[in-house]
């Protein structure tokens, strides 16, 4: 700000904001705001995030609004030194006051508190994400890079499915498309073949928590029953 007065040869800011208002640009999510871009220059990353200088911009605008968007659409929540890391800068402050607002929630998960989107189903899902074993747990093993890169294990992941019945590969391929979060269905489906629709099928099946666990196929799947009839 100061430098832009210096360049409009002005003390008030009010006369670099009207300058502002005829151009597009953005302020920065750090350093309070006082740094200032032009949008077209900004090269946001996928995340929506761009770093100039060691001055950090986010296409969502404030470091409140940033910290919201994030939360509200992430797979599994943030806890605050996770949405730190993310954001290169300190956002438990900011997570509260977003609390207080209401425009997040905080729940406890396994002693620490996860902050989450105030839409309760949305919400649901980032709570039972976030209880699943992370992608590197060894409790399975179905994803993983040498599952990317080895024939024998794609071979061999193939040769467990095939072990499977129709709802234990669905709910089991379902499983790790959630621990992989965003493009998981994809990538699941990429390495066992199977159908991405079904993939997510198994995935939703999963977050509703209505498993049905003494059926296979849904009611009225399968083959019809053919009738016995009695010899004339």
């Amino acid at each position: 700000m100061n430098e832009m007065k210096g360049a409009l040869g002005t003390r008030a800011d009010m006369t670099v904001f009207r300058k502002l208002r005829e151009i597009e640009y953005c302020s920065s999510y750090s350093h309070r705001g006082q740094y200032y871009a032009l949008t077209a220059v900004a090269e946001f990353d996928e995340r929506g995030l761009w770093t100039c200088r060691r001055v950090h911009f986010s296409r969502y605008g404030s470091l409140v609004d940033t910290a919201e968007s994030f939360v509200s659409s992430a797979a599994r929540g943030y806890r605050a030194s996770e949405l730190s890391a993310e954001l290169r800068l300190e956002t438990k402050a900011t997570l509260l006051r977003l609390t207080r607002l209401g425009r997040v929630v905080r729940e406890a998960v396994a002693g620490r508190y996860v902050y989450c989107s105030p839409d309760p189903e949305k919400r649901r899902q980032q709570l039972l994400a976030r209880r699943l074993p992370p992608a590197h747990h060894p409790v399975a093993l179905l994803w993983g890079p040498a599952a990317e890169s080895s024939e024998e294990t794609r071979a061999a992941i193939i040769l467990f499915f095939s072990t499977l019945d129709e709802k234990q590969r669905r709910l089991y391929a379902g499983l790790e498309s959630l621990r992989l979060g965003r493009g998981g269905d994809r990538r699941i489906a990429d390495l066992t073949g199977m159908d991405v629709h079904t993939i997510a099928k198994g995935r939703r099946e999963l977050l509703s928590g209505d498993l049905g666990p003494d059926r296979v196929r849904r009611p009225g799947g399968g083959r019809r029953p053919v009738e016995k009839k009695d010899a004339p």
